[in-house]
């Protein structure tokens, strides 16, 4: 089964950053999340604080992304000592994010499950 992607704001202006200059990169990272929506389990589960999460490395950034049902959540892309660090902030503020909001909301994800698998996301943590 393939899962629908979604991506954050987040997502995208960092994916169009890191890979404006670089092409080779940016195919690498295409190839990684069709990789990640066939099959994101491929994600290697975090822990302790980002418990919930999942991420990809394509060293040397990192994919990080939330699966909620039959979607991936793409929230960050980043170097590796700057990604998790953010990626928490980053899950939390997109509650109040009405890109993020009309994106889940078209997808068929109210912001009112968004917000209750970030309360089930922050119990875990």
């Amino acid at each position: 089964m393939a899962y629908q992607p979604i991506t954050t704001y987040y997502f995208e202006k960092r994916f169009k950053k890191l890979t404006k200059k670089d092409g080779l990169l940016k195919e690498r990272v295409i190839r990684k999340l069709q990789d990640i929506i066939s099959n994101p389990a491929i994600g290697e589960p975090k822990r302790h604080g980002l418990r919930g999460l999942r991420s990809v490395h394509i060293d040397p950034f990192v994919v990080a992304y939330l699966v909620i049902k039959d979607k991936i959540l793409l929230i960050n892309f980043d170097h590796h000592d700057k990604v998790y660090e953010e990626t928490s902030k980053i899950i939390v503020a997109l509650l109040n994010d009405p890109r993020t909001i009309e994106a889940l909301t078209n997808a068929g994800i109210t912001p009112e499950e968004y917000a209750a698998f970030l309360k089930s996301f922050r119990k875990k943590n």
